[in-house]
Parts: structure tokens; sequence; C-alpha cells
């Protein structure tokens, strides 16, 4: 790999103008800079935009989508400008640029308008996000986006002869340190307000280092002219053939590849495997990390070893729970593992870890192709141009056709099939490599892809049919939509005491309801069992006022509705039509409730401020709002800080109970919301139950803030069996809409 600096065969090459190592440390800065800028604003503007369209993963998927389109655009105006434009007007116009962008981030603190506000009744906000990101930190992140491409190309002008590859490796360093400062640094020393700020004042600083550049790059270019440059290379780029078809489409193709399994990895590891907070930092960083290494370190890439593990992992992968069981028996006795103490390999940890490992993988195959296809600097925007290409047709597969087009998921085994297919040719190359005819390595290759091929169709494809076993659970609805997966299952079927219907959101189960239309009234079953939280709370008020006034923010099957009682009056917000859809179509909470009720399609703080408005400040009234929206990897936070807390008491009886389902099993909220209560006048007590194991009940774990002392008095805290890492002391910053992380409460 060559050096960023000039190399040291100085006969061939004319040294740079005077500055020398500074110069050339300036050029690393600038690039440095950018790129970490570029990664620090995505986790940023995605946190100011959460609360306006409900909080879901989708909202960072959408954000993501703006980003690599808007990545995109940045290559692409580099080429142009590089193709069509002197260098002179080069200079001037991305000076402009750069000094408007400025002056746009350091004017707005790229703190979105409270103009572009969303009504919080969109079924498909994209669009409406993609809107608020442009307006907001559009420019500044074009800005950002083209500097890769124009500062390499710069540089390998301004030192003639020298490599600008190593350059794109630097600046996925500054990537990934931006990523990962984000989350453990940043975000805990200072509120969102305090780092567009910071983050404002750091572009202008990188903007008069990018114009440095571009004024050297500007002299350096006038005092070789263009013809002399491309003299001290050691090949006349004038001459030089424009690169084959097939090499455009390589470059195109691979990084597409691996930008659809990273999108499809990490959609399928944080809802279908682990709800784990902040998981997807992990494949990010390896997708990050593989650019890295193909660029800056090949000598780490062994082309058979990532082949050959891609291929096992990913065939492993599609039927992990079988093969876990199967591998399971051998792997304990080699091992050592006895039959009180066997070897456990079916856990989401080793499920997590075998996705992340065989993206790494095929990252790694896809990335370090793609440097061994690198051109020489003439064509280096066209180079990276396509790269971009690549990796935004990706995103806009898996974030704009796949929903549109599948019910699950499905663009992770397609996206499998092709990993095999191309970690199967790396290896056929390998094997050519080393001397052997066409035949023999073409044969590899199909012997290695075809079976591996067959393995994931056949158990991705649902071939192997489980659906007429009685004792399986049978899927009778799927959807995908903005907010993600949601499904139907009829479980216990050979059960006729629990035959019931259960509804899920990702693999989160979110309610359930008894088959038997004789006893489908009864609440008493997954998160409702007696004496838990929610239900002393609806008890208590039901049986105490008798016209109750009960919020939901959740709907999930409409279980609270089975509480309710004529005169009663039920308000449920739900931010997912498909999931309103659900309840009304496949669970009869709401048709057999007695109560009046009113569904409100959107996000729940939207419109609980909308209608605060329109009342004058009066407010619902409610005797019990339930908030039901934490149970996932996805919380909501904007739901748990202060200014949500003041909303809530707006729309709340002075007595009346505001009841937070914070069962969660890697977050502890607890201490969240006894902040906010405490800072509010609320008292607040706790209730934790443990699972059922003889009934479709699970563990529950309940706050309850309210000023009626006389509930208190009723309901002490309760914490049955429960786990010693929610019984942790933790010292909690109160969360406003500015500060909040999730760190500070992991289990």
């Amino acid at each position: 790999m060559d050096q960023i600096a000039v190399s040291r065969n100085r006969a061939t090459r004319t040294p740079p103008l005077d500055g020398g190592t500074p110069v050339i440390l300036a050029y690393a800065v600038t690039i440095f800079s950018s790129a970490f800028l570029l990664f620090q604003v995505q986790p940023l503007i995605s946190k100011f935009i959460l609360p306006w369209f409900g909080g879901s993963p989708a909202v960072w998927t959408a954000a993501m989508l703006f980003f690599q389109v808007a990545l995109f655009g940045g290559y692409l105006y580099a080429h142009l400008s590089c193709t069509y434009l002197q260098p002179r007007g080069q200079f001037r116009l991305h000076v402009g640029l750069l000094l408007a962008a400025a002056a746009l981030a350091l004017y707005t603190r790229i703190s979105p308008s409270e103009s572009l506000k969303p009504l919080g009744t969109e079924s498909s906000p994209l669009m409406q996000i993609l809107l608020v990101l442009a307006a907001s930190v559009g420019l500044p992140y074009f800005a950002l986006s083209s500097t890769g491409p124009l500062l390499q190309k710069w540089f390998s002008d301004a030192f003639a002869g020298a490599s600008p590859y190593r350059l794109f490796a630097l600046s996925n360093v500054g990537s990934l340190l931006a990523l990962l400062s984000y989350p453990f640094f940043f975000e805990l020393h200072w509120d969102s307000s305090q780092q567009a700020i910071m983050w404002s004042w750091g572009f202008a600083l990188f903007t008069a280092c990018c114009i440095f550049c571009a004024w050297w790059t500007l002299r350096a270019r006038e005092a070789h002219g263009d013809d002399a440059i491309r003299s001290l290379t050691t090949t006349s780029l004038s001459d030089e053939a424009a690169p084959p078809r097939w090499l455009w489409i390589a470059w195109i193709l691979l990084p597409a590849l691996a930008s659809i399994m990273f999108l499809a990895v990490t959609n399928e590891v944080c809802q279908n495997v682990a709800t784990v907070p902040l998981l997807w930092i992990i494949p990010l960083s390896l997708y990050l990390v593989s650019f890295i290494v193909a660029f800056d370190h090949p000598r780490w890439y062994i082309r058979p070893v990532c082949a050959v593990g891609a291929i096992l992992l990913l065939v492993y992968l599609s039927n992990f729970h079988a093969l876990s069981d199967t591998i399971a028996a051998p792997f304990g006795w080699i091992f050592g593992a006895t039959k009180d103490k066997p070897l456990v390999l079916d856990t989401w940890t080793l499920q997590c870890a075998s996705y992340f490992l065989a993206l790494f993988f095929v990252c790694l195959i896809c990335h370090c192709e793609l440097a061994n296809l690198k051109p020489s600097p003439k064509y280096l925007t066209a180079y990276f141009l396509s790269m971009s290409l690549g990796g935004a047709l990706g995103g806009i597969f898996v974030n704009l056709c796949a929903p549109h087009l599948f019910t699950t998921f499905f663009e992770l085994p397609l996206g499998m099939l092709v990993s095999i297919g191309v970690a199967a040719t790396a290896l056929g190359v390998y094997v050519n490599g080393l001397g052997k005819p066409l035949w023999a390595s073409s044969g590899i290759a199909l012997a290695a892809a075809v079976p591996a091929m067959f393995g994931v169709c056949y158990w991705q494809f649902d071939f192997d049919d489980t659906s007429d076993q009685i004792s399986a659970p049978l899927t009778v609805y799927q959807g995908r939509n903005f907010f993600g997966l949601v499904g139907v299952e009829h479980r216990s079927r050979d059960d006729a005491e629990w035959e019931n219907f259960a509804f899920f959101s990702g693999h989160i189960l979110h309610g359930r309801q008894i088959a038997d239309p004789a006893r489908r009234t009864s609440t008493e079953l997954a998160y409702w069992g007696p004496g838990t939280g929610c239900r002393r709370a609806l008890e208590y008020k039901i049986k105490q006022q008798p016209n109750c006034r009960i919020g939901v923010l959740g709907l999930g099957v409409g279980t609270i509705a089975g509480f309710a009682k004529a005169g009663d009056y039920l308000r449920l917000y739900e931010i997912n039509p498909e999931v309103i859809e659900i309840a009304n179509r496949y669970f009869y909470f709401l048709k057999d409730c007695p109560a009046k009720q009113d569904i409100i399609l959107g996000d729940a703080r939207l419109q609980l401020e909308r209608e605060l408005a329109e009342s004058g400040g009066k407010g619902h009234q409610f005797d019990v709002l339930c908030l039901d929206a934490f149970s996932g990897d996805a919380v909501p936070t904007h739901l748990l800080t202060t200014e949500a807390f003041q909303l809530y008491k707006q729309h709340l009886k002075p007595d009346g109970i505001i009841v937070f389902n914070i069962t969660n099993t890697y977050l502890d909220l607890y201490p969240v919301v006894t902040k906010l209560a405490e800072a509010h006048g609320f008292q607040h007590t706790r209730i934790y139950r443990p699972k059922d194991p003889d009934r479709p009940i699970y563990r529950t774990y309940y706050a309850l803030a309210t000023k009626d002392q006389e509930f208190l008095r009723q309901t002490p805290e309760e914490l049955v069996d429960m786990p010693l890492d929610f019984q942790k002391q933790r010292d909690v910053p109160l969360w406003t809409d500015r500060y909040h992380n999730l760190f500070q409460i992991l289990k």
C-alpha cells in the first residue's frame, strides 16, 4: 500500500511545495475531522427529531437513508466539479459551498425549526423525516460528504505521484471514533443543544482547514500545471484507457451488497433476535472497520479464511436453532460438558455474535475486493462515486423497496444467497491465483456455493413446514410497514384451557386473548395477571369513579378495554395503523367493551400536545393514564422526559394515576420515573411480579405515580422475586428532551 507521504523514490517524483509534513498533516486533519463530524451529526440530529416521529427504530432507519443518499450527492458533486471545472473554478465553487454551509450551521445550530414539526398522524412519515433532515442539516452534511473524494483528488494533485487511498482509511477511522464516542462520551456529558453548538463550531474549524487545503491544492496545480502533474506519475494518465464496464459494475454492486447485509443484519438482530439497546452500534462499527482494513491494512484480509468463514456462518444462521442443538453434543464432548452441565449453543448472544462475524466477513470480502479494483487517481472521483451509489442503492432497497415487497425481513435471506455467491467466487479467485486452471477454480467455487445456497433456501424459505403440527404456533397474520414487523400467532392449539391468539411487534409479545369465545373477556394473562400494577390502578379507579376516564399510550390488542364498564371513557393512542387494524380484526377486547372509546392514530405525545392546545389547557382529565411503550429495544425516550410528564399532568385529574409499564429485559427505567415524579410533586410506588409457570402470564414491572394518598396506602411497594439487577441504586439525572442516556440505566 502506498504511503500518504510522498514516496522515498524522489527520482520520479517532484517534491511538494514548501510546507512538507505540516501541509500533509493539514490534509489528514481535514479528512479526519470531516468524517468525525459526518458521523457525529447522524445520532445528534436523529435525537432531535425522535420526539417528533414516535421514537421508533424506523426514524433511525429513515435517517440512515437520508445520510446515504446525501453521501452519494456529495460524491457526485466532487466527481462533476473535478471533471468539468478548471482548478480555479473548483476552488471558488467549493469555498463558496463551505462558507454558506458554515454560516447556516452557526446560525441555526443545526436545530430543526418548530415550523417543520409534523402533525403526528402520518401513516408513514418517511418523506417528512427526509424533508426535516434536508432543511436542518442538509447543506453542511452535503459539504462534509464531498470532502472524502475531493481531498483525495486534491492530495494526488498537490503531491504528485503519492497514493491518496490511505486517506480514505483515515476517514473511516474518524467515522468509527465518532460513532463510538457519541454514546459513551458526548451524550453522557452534554445535552443535545450543547452538542449542536459544539458541532457547529467544529464545522466552522473544519471549514477553515478545508479552505486551506483547497488553497494549497490550487497553488500546487498552478505551480506545476496539469501537464506537469500528469507527467510525474508512473503511468501516463492522459493515455490511460477508461476502466472496462465490468469494473464499473463491480464498483457499484460490491458496496451495494455490503450495505444491504449491514442494514438487513441490523434489522434482524435488533428487532428479531435481541432487543438490547444500541446494539446497532456493533454492525455499523464492523462495517466501518472493514473499510479501514481494505484501504489501510489489506494484509489482514485472508481471502480463503473470509470466504469459507462467511459461507459456513451464513448456512449456520439460516437454521440457527436446529443446527445449534445438533452440534452442541459433539462440541460438548470436546469441551468436557456433562449431562448436568451441557453445552448450550442456542443462545441469543451466540446468535448475535454469529450474525456479526458473518457480516464482518461479507463486508471484508466486498470492500477488500473493491479496494483491489481501485483505479489510478485519474478515476478516483468516479470510483468513489460508484461506491457511494452502491451504498445508496443498498439503503434504498432495504428502506424503501423491501417494506413494500415483503412482509418479513426477506432481504436478509436474499442477501445471504448473494453473499454466498460472492464468497464462493472469491474462493475461486484464490484457487486460480495458486496456478490452478480455470475449470478447477470454477469447480471449487460451485462446490462451495451450490450446497450452501440449497441449505439457505431450504431453511429460510419455509420449505420445512411445521404448521400442521398442532402443538406449534400457527402464524395467522404477518405484516410490515414503516414502523417494523407485526404478526399474530395462534398458540397452544393443543391446550383447550389456554389456547390463545398472541400479537407480536418484532419478537416482543404485546398482548394475548383466550381463543374460547366464552372466556375471551378474561384479562388475566400476558402483562395483566392478578395483582399487577396496571390492574390495581384500573380496578381502584373504575370502582371509585362512576364514569372513569382512561388514557392509554400504546394500543397493543386493546386489553385495557376489558376492564372498562358502561359509562367509562377510553382514549387509546397508537402510532402504527397496522396495530389498530390487528386489534380490531383478530382480537375482541375493543369490540366487546361497553365503554365509549376513541382510537387516535399518531404519536401520543404530539396528539396530547395538540389536544391540550385545542381544549384551552383543560386537557382530558384522565383518572388513569397508562403508558405501555417501553418493553422493547427502541424505548421512546421522549415519553419519559420532564416536558412529557408536565404534559401528562395537564391531562390528569389532581388525584389521577400515571401508570408506567417498565417491564424490560435490559433497562431499569424505575430511576427515571422516580426522578420525574419527584420533580413534579408526585409520589410513587412500584410492583414487580414474576412469571406464572402454569399460565400464560409474564413477569411484569410497573411504576405508578400519583398524589392519591388512599391509593398509595392500599398499594405499597411489592417486589416479588425481583432480580438483583433491578434493585441497584442508580443516580440518574432528570431526563429532558435535550438530555437522556440509556447507558445510565443498563442492567
